[in-house]
């Protein structure tokens, strides 16, 4: 017998070449159906927006070592751009969650003992202990968490790593969650990883993420990009409103095109008017 393959727009424009894109395409089937987004069954994830990931962080460490402060600030100029405006995102996205009622769960590296004990091993190797109140702790004041809020906190790179939150996710319901938060290429993509292996529906919001090496934030942004269960539209659905852009709808999302196996894709957090 033999299999024939439906020419693709895209091999008509290539003249019959195919990408592997274009290959992987044939083998994702989704086989179920997720569940309907709601602002009941989605969350955002708020991750490490804490004085350990600020400019200022690594500026007053580098001085301690003895580094000439012209040359600090130099070598740390594009990355406290790319901060700032990663966080101004971060906040436009906890505003639109609360506001469209949608829960905001905050992450940061701490350690439960006061001592640190209970460090990972992974930290621990890096030099890292941050117990209660140790600097570095203490949230960015644009997107601090306020009451109501839940907060976890971790000793490792990923937000489900020795934590609660897994099950504090499923007593709650969740089924979409929206990443967005430091470092892209360390806790951020290990947390979007982890929750896919748990079957969340997950989401990083590009724009509110970024990590200290511009390129290792565009490498793992394009490979997010490359693993995508849902490619949005201009417009969405949320408990039957339409909203203008996913963000105006704080994420939750609707009338999508299914073209992947396991991942949420998105490009832009730029909430709407």
């Amino acid at each position: 017998m033999t299999t024939t393959l439906d020419v693709t727009s895209s091999q008509k424009s290539t003249g019959g070449a195919l990408s592997m894109d274009d290959i992987l395409a044939t083998i994702y089937k989704p086989m179920e159906t997720p569940p309907a987004p709601s602002t009941a069954n989605a969350a955002l994830l708020l991750i490490d927006i804490q004085q350990l990931s600020e400019p200022s962080y690594l500026k007053e460490k580098a001085l301690a070592a003895g580094l000439e402060e012209k040359a600090i600030d130099a070598s740390l100029a594009d990355y406290a751009k790319r901060f700032d405006a990663a966080v101004s995102n971060c906040a436009s996205l906890l505003s639109a969650a609360r506001k469209a009622g949608i829960p905001a769960i905050h992450v940061k590296i701490q350690a439960l003992n006061c001592a640190g004990r209970d460090t990972s091993a992974l930290h621990r190797r890096m030099g890292w202990r941050f117990p209660p109140g140790a600097k570095g702790t203490k949230f960015v004041e644009r997107t601090a968490p306020i009451k109501n809020e839940i907060i976890i906190t971790k000793t490792a790179s990923g937000a489900f790593t020795g934590t609660s939150l897994d099950s504090t996710l499923r007593n709650m319901g969740i089924d979409y969650l929206f990443v967005c938060g430091f470092m892209t290429d360390e806790c951020v993509e290990t947390s979007a990883r982890q929750a896919l292996d748990l079957g969340y529906l997950t989401l990083v919001a590009s724009d509110a993420t970024t990590t200290y090496q511009s390129r290792f934030y565009e490498n793992t942004v394009a490979k997010f990009g490359g693993y995508e269960i849902y490619v949005a539209e201009d417009g969405c659905y949320l408990d039957g409103k339409r909203y203008s852009s996913l963000s105006a709808a704080a994420f939750a999302i609707t009338g999508v095109k299914r073209n992947g196996p396991a991942f949420f894709g998105l490009r832009s957090s730029r909430v709407a008017p």
